[in-house]
């Protein structure tokens, strides 16, 4: 079996995690795969690696802050070097120091070299090939170019070992290009593609998944089994499980993948499955799970049902701001369009509210901020009679008020808008009543 298996920051945070990492690896000949995070937080009081290089980056012309800010990232990277006899980790060090300081590097290369560094030493402790993912991952118009990735990738030898750094490739003039924050999920799921692996195994510092953030829900119950949909309906709705675009690379071949715990290696973890093959009885909710921070355009028109053409040239108005529309919920003369706060860059709410009506014969434009989704996941959720009655139930015993509430014709998911104050609360409130 092929096996292509990721490993996380806080799994690599330090020489010891390390190690541990470098036993799981050598314990199945098919690890044959490595792709790294840089190292991140060993405990609470330290930094993340891509954490500090932003601020390195940032502070690159006050010497004295520079200086303090990569001589942390110089420690972490001097005390996992140990490991390694002969290896010119100061030398390593000090190229990246260079390019940062005196160099117009561009952000994205700056952030990506903590990947970079932790793939060449993991690959020299290991015995494998360092494989820069320069060589291979390509991006067009800011997104990953799968196809001219893969077409790339049939240029390096099957048959060797690799240890490879996540996060990044190249953009179409040359220059190195990141994913968003986890992007090395991603990183993963292309490299067992383009290898043909039987298998990607996703190492973390958890079990596996979780029906709710036990952060939020205390001994929530892990789940063995997820599918793609619902892996996706999670990732997006606010579950720090993996990148919510892990999957596409790997979907047409249906490659399975497991997350597992690297601290505790023996335990079996989740699996995510195009299609779950084991479903208990009575088990209907795989997640519980949401964000907060969203704003909800309300558009108000009467006869809308009969205005051909009104929502492309309302969505029209989005698109030219590059304002995604997370949700959208319609009724006979009204629409709503949930906006993650963080999509207006280009233009203030208040600016863009006032844009929408000037370009829209809507009889009534209202803006409603402070906003959470919270998102329950499950499998047939419209084939289970009575959830949303236990769901109503447990929001009025907690005296949760309702803003808004949605059920996908895909049965995959229930969708309910609350006030941002109000989603833990919702959260535990739902687990209490469906799980128990």
């Amino acid at each position: 079996m092929l096996i292509t298996c990721k490993f996380g920051g806080t799994s690599l945070a330090c020489s010891e995690n390390v190690r541990r990492c470098a036993q799981i690896v050598k314990a199945d000949e098919g690890r044959r795969y490595v792709v790294v995070s840089a190292p991140g937080k060993k405990d609470k009081q330290s930094k993340k690696v891509t954490d500090l290089l932003y601020e390195c980056h940032a502070n690159r012309f006050d010497e004295g802050v520079f200086n303090a800010l990569f001589g942390q990232i110089r420690a972490i990277f001097q005390e996992i070097g140990s490991l390694v006899k002969n290896f010119p980790i100061d030398e390593e060090l000090d190229v990246i120091y260079n390019q940062i300081k005196f160099s117009e590097s561009n952000i994205d290369f700056v952030i990506s070299r903590g990947e970079y560094l932790n793939a060449k030493l993991f690959a020299a402790y290991l015995g494998y090939t360092f494989l820069d993912a320069t060589k291979f991952i390509r991006f067009k118009n800011g997104e990953l170019d799968l196809p001219a990735t893969l077409e790339k990738a049939k240029e390096i030898d099957k048959d060797g070992r690799y240890v490879i750094p996540g996060f990044y490739g190249l953009n179409k003039n040359g220059y190195v290009k990141t994913f968003s924050r986890g992007g090395s999920d991603i990183t993963g799921s292309i490299v067992a593609r383009m290898f043909d692996c039987d298998l990607y195994e996703n190492w973390t510092d958890v079990d596996g998944i979780y029906v709710s953030d036990p952060k939020v829900i205390k001994n929530a119950k892990k789940v063995a089994q997820v599918s793609f949909r619902e892996l996706r309906e999670m990732s997006y709705m606010g579950a720090s499980v993996l990148h919510a675009e892990t999957l596409m690379p790997i979907y047409e071949k249906r490659i399975p993948i497991v997350l597992k715990n690297s601290f505790a290696p023996e335990l079996s973890g989740t699996e995510i499955l195009k299609k779950r093959t084991e479903v208990a009885d009575g088990e209907v909710i795989t997640c519980i799970t949401g964000k907060n921070d969203y704003t909800c355009i309300q558009i108000s028109k009467m006869l809308l049902d009969k205005q051909l053409g009104f929502v492309k040239k309302a969505t029209a108005v989005f698109e030219e701001y590059h304002i995604n529309i997370s949700h959208t919920h319609s009724g006979l003369d009204n629409l709503c369009f949930f906006v993650e706060n963080s999509e207006y860059k280009e233009i203030s709410f208040e600016a863009f509210l006032k844009e929408l009506e000037s370009r829209i014969d809507a009889d009534k434009i209202v803006g409603h901020d402070k906003i959470a989704l919270l998102a329950v996941i499950g499998h047939n959720l419209s084939g289970k009679i009575g959830v949303l009655a236990k769901i109503f139930n447990a929001l009025q015993e907690n005296a949760i008020n309702v803003k808004t509430i949605y059920q996908s014709i895909s049965e995959c998911n229930i969708i309910i808008g609350i006030e941002n104050d109000q989603l833990k609360p919702c959260i535990k409130a739902i687990y209490d009543k469906l799980i128990g």
